[in-house]
């Protein structure tokens, strides 16, 4: 009998065990939209994609996860913009390579990374000296961290950021405005002076918070 109960015990543990495996290889909702969170923070969109997709589908199933729908639909229009993005990217790289004087595609590869994958750090690569004067000062301002750009810079990088905002894809859009809003608020952050400069740049950042507002998003600062 006592060999019994101790075979029983074995059994139920195992099975216990078991199924606490299968539950954790489940997939959940918070994991399948972290996971296309980091992928889309890499520049991943395929990988992102096909997480966000799944998170849609899981979302679809019952109510309980319903409400998340919005957000995970909007996160896979973005994606679709910047794949489309990429997919010029690698059509004018291709050009370029062939063509390594065309200064007509370079820009347009530098402002593509600028202004629709925001990835300036990338744009900074295809900079030469024959380019846009302007797009040799901000371009590679703009690849640096954040958190170390000096003050005047931060305002300079705000204000050619906030020239360059009709030019581009309302997801380009957000993203640069999250970029304005950023480098003035390091700007503030250094500029301690009360000030017209200061008044200044707080009502710009403010402005374009409620841009921000008017398109649905929040403030959150770009990546440093």
């Amino acid at each position: 009998m006592k060999k019994l109960a101790l075979i029983c015990a074995v059994v139920l543990v195992a099975s216990i065990s078991a199924q606490g495996k299968v539950a954790a290889s489940r997939p959940s909702m918070a994991g399948l939209r972290a996971k296309a969170d980091k992928h889309e923070s890499a520049g991943q969109y395929a990988q992102a994609a096909k997480s966000a997709r799944a998170a849609l589908a899981f979302a679809s199933i019952g109510r309980r996860n319903i409400s998340q729908v919005p957000q995970i639909r909007k996160q896979l229009r973005r994606l679709a913009r910047r794949l489309s993005s990429v997919r010029r990217l690698k059509a004018l790289t291709a050009v370029l390579a062939k063509r390594p004087v065309d200064l007509a595609t370079r820009e347009r590869i530098i402002k593509l990374c600028v202004m629709e994958l925001d990835n300036p750090t990338l744009a900074a690569t295809f900079i030469n000296e024959d380019i846009d004067p302007v797009l040799q000062t901000y371009v590679p301002l703009a690849a640096g961290k954040i958190d170390q750009i000096a003050e005047a810079p931060c305002r300079e990088l705000a204000k050619w950021y906030s020239s360059c905002l009709e030019k581009t894809s309302r997801f380009g859009r957000i993203a640069m405005l999250r970029r304005v809003a950023s480098y003035y608020d390091r700007f503030l952050k250094l500029h301690t002076a009360a000030d017209a400069e200061q008044q200044q740049a707080t009502l710009e950042c403010e402005r374009v918070v409620r841009q921000l507002a008017d398109l649905g998003e929040t403030f959150e600062k770009a990546p440093s």
